[in-house]
């Protein structure tokens, strides 16, 4: 299948290299390099785990970053809806992540 090298997708679904760009998001990220002292112990941690986890703190932690606590609660809907069945059921998280894709190019939502 043929990839357009700016949008990384197969060019017959549409997606533009504008729909690709990143706007500037409305609730400003926690970004892993300047977590704010006061919510540092509570936040280094979970993005310590997710930083070994994928090699990076995806954005919606960072979005999340503002309340910690949401972060851990995401962690643990995360673990129990796909992490743990990323060795026992492949084929469940392949079609999660196509859901997830297919969502984001419906709504043109690339944050």
């Amino acid at each position: 299948m043929a990839v357009d090298g700016k949008t990384s997708l197969a060019p017959g679904m549409g997606v533009t290299e504008e729909m690709m760009a990143c706007p500037v998001p409305r609730v400003p990220f926690v970004p892993p390099g300047d977590i704010p002292a006061d919510i540092r112990e509570e936040l280094a941690p979970s993005y310590q785990w997710a930083f070994e986890m994928w090699g990076t703190v995806p954005r919606y932690f960072q979005m999340l970053g503002h309340a910690p606590v949401l972060v851990e609660a995401w962690m643990l809907l995360d673990q129990k809806l796909r992490t743990d069945r990323l060795k026992t059921d492949p084929d469940y998280i392949r079609i999660m992540e196509l859901v997830i894709v297919k969502t984001a190019l419906l709504t043109q939502c690339n944050n």
